[in-house]
């Protein structure tokens, strides 16, 4: 406890203790760099029975928690923070992998496949929908 107070008091913005889940660390870094920047991103997304608490790394639909692997749920997260919007390929590898998009590659389109069996696969309406010539949206059912 002296430790973390000290580290507090002279200058440090946060403090982990050992042993700690990634998810934890992930949020940590995420909520210093709002801070950073002056802004604050929601830590829960909503678009109709799809929630998502960014915070816990958890995703519900319709009531039913839905295991993601992490660039699933980062790719789900991007969606969620650009709902009803196009986003394409290049914007999805730039954003989620953090570099630049390769045209011979297919991992968009493999990760949005996986993303769709495991968000849309068994409910009434699909929420992913390819924009054809332009990329990928979540949008709100009609």
């Amino acid at each position: 406890m002296d430790d973390r107070v000290k580290g507090l008091r002279t200058g440090g913005d946060d403090y982990l203790v050992k042993p700690f889940a990634f998810s934890e660390l992930l949020a940590r870094i995420q909520a210093l760099l709002r801070r950073a920047k002056g802004t604050t991103e929601a830590t829960f997304l909503q678009i109709d029975d799809l929630t998502m608490d960014v915070l816990k790394r958890e995703v519900w639909r319709g009531g039913k928690r839905i295991d993601l692997q992490p660039r699933e749920f980062s790719l789900l997260e991007y969606l969620m923070r650009n709902p009803e919007r196009a986003v394409s390929k290049t914007m999805i590898m730039e954003h989620v992998w953090g570099y630049s998009f390769d045209p011979q590659t297919n991992v968009v389109e493999a990760r949005i496949s996986r993303l769709r069996d495991k968000i849309d696969k068994g409910f009434p309406a699909p929420l992913i929908q390819t924009i054809r010539g332009v990329g990928y949206a979540i949008k709100t059912r009609i």
